[in-house]
């Protein structure tokens, strides 16, 4: 009964979602997209589309960032007002939050003003405060690593805290991704969430070691926040190469559900790119498979899966838009372009 109850109260975003999802872009259209001979073809593409409420004027491509933010985060602030649990939202907000949050932290210890401000689930003014009381909207996770910072700051050299900051809020946000993985009551997301973590666990292990970056402080700021850390370490000290049965061992000790099948299917993702040095084709074949992963959703009925997928698929779409807006404007190559593209949602 209560599994029915809350299937109800997503009836009416799902019914939204489904009118949302037909406006998604296919690969087909970004194919059009790079087939564009100029500006004005650009923009005859783009004004073929739901954007064509962004973009009015030809001028508006040299401002395609900004709009392509206000379309983002317009729809996704949408579903957020009208989704019965915001949880699913907020995944795809807390990452900016956490960046805000290092930014604040990082200008605060050179005595300037942050760089930027990007769109999340709290304001500028609640961030800045989260330094002095914690705010009670934000996971508790989060209000634990800027305890646990403002703790730490009194033992580190003013040189090391940018690297340590980075540090102690990644660690706290896959934490963060963690618990609400553990706490979803839906198969297809607890699936996604398990994957996404652990591929960008061993992203940041990688650029760790590609970097030869001090070891002590990662394996004391990073790894530490992590419930699932004994072949991580392993992989951190230099007494094993990273193959197939570490990355099986990984997945088997992260906390959230996988099944078999999706370890051998993930562990030969991971393997057949995973070197010293990870390349932007390791982001690409990860976000890929997690397109994979979630793809399925879109043939929910009604439900958190239905919203989560789409939400997926939108920030794809985001990605892809930017991708291929800011390379023509730019005069990348089209061969650049396309073969950086993810896969879409439709």
């Amino acid at each position: 009964m209560k599994h029915d109850k809350l299937n109800y109260e997503w009836c009416y975003i799902s019914g939204r979602v489904n009118v949302l999802e037909c406006q998604l872009l296919s690969m087909n259209f970004y194919e059009r997209l790079l087939s564009s001979q100029n500006i004005g073809n650009l923009f005859a593409n783009l004004n073929n589309t739901h954007l064509k409420k962004y973009f009015t004027h030809v001028k508006h491509l040299y401002e395609f960032e900004m709009l392509l933010d206000d379309y983002y985060y317009d729809r996704l602030y949408e579903i957020r007002t009208l989704a019965p649990d915001t949880g699913f939202c907020d995944l795809f907000l807390i990452k900016n939050d956490v960046i805000n949050l290092k930014n604040i932290l990082k200008a605060s210890i050179s005595d300037r003003e942050p760089d930027r401000y990007l769109r999340g689930t709290i304001d500028k003014d609640k961030l800045n405060a989260v330094w002095q009381v914690g705010v009670k909207s934000f996971p508790e996770v989060l209000n634990e690593a800027v305890l646990y910072f403002k703790g730490e700051m009194k033992y580190l050299k003013k040189a090391w805290m940018p690297f340590i900051i980075d540090l102690i809020f990644d660690s706290a946000y896959l934490k963060y991704i963690e618990f609400v993985c553990r706490d979803n009551s839906a198969d297809i997301i607890r699936r996604y969430l398990a994957i996404y973590r652990i591929t960008r666990v061993i992203k940041i292990i990688m650029r760790v070691l590609t970097l030869k970056l001090a070891k002590g402080p990662f394996e004391k700021y990073f790894l530490t926040g992590l419930n699932a850390n004994n072949a991580f370490r392993e992989l951190v000290s230099g007494s094993t190469q990273l193959s197939e049965k570490m990355l099986c061992e990984m997945l088997v000790e992260t906390h959230c559900y996988t099944s078999p099948a999706e370890y051998e299917n993930i562990v030969k993702i991971l393997s057949a790119e995973l070197s010293k040095k990870i390349s932007y084709r390791y982001d690409i074949m990860t976000d890929n498979y997690l397109m994979d992963i979630i793809r399925p959703a879109k043939y929910t009925p009604f439900g958190a899966e239905k919203v989560f997928g789409y939400l997926c698929g939108l920030t794809t779409e985001f990605f892809n838009l930017k991708l291929v807006i800011g390379g023509l404007i730019r005069g990348v190559e089209n061969n650049l372009l396309r073969e950086r593209l993810r896969k879409t949602y439709v």
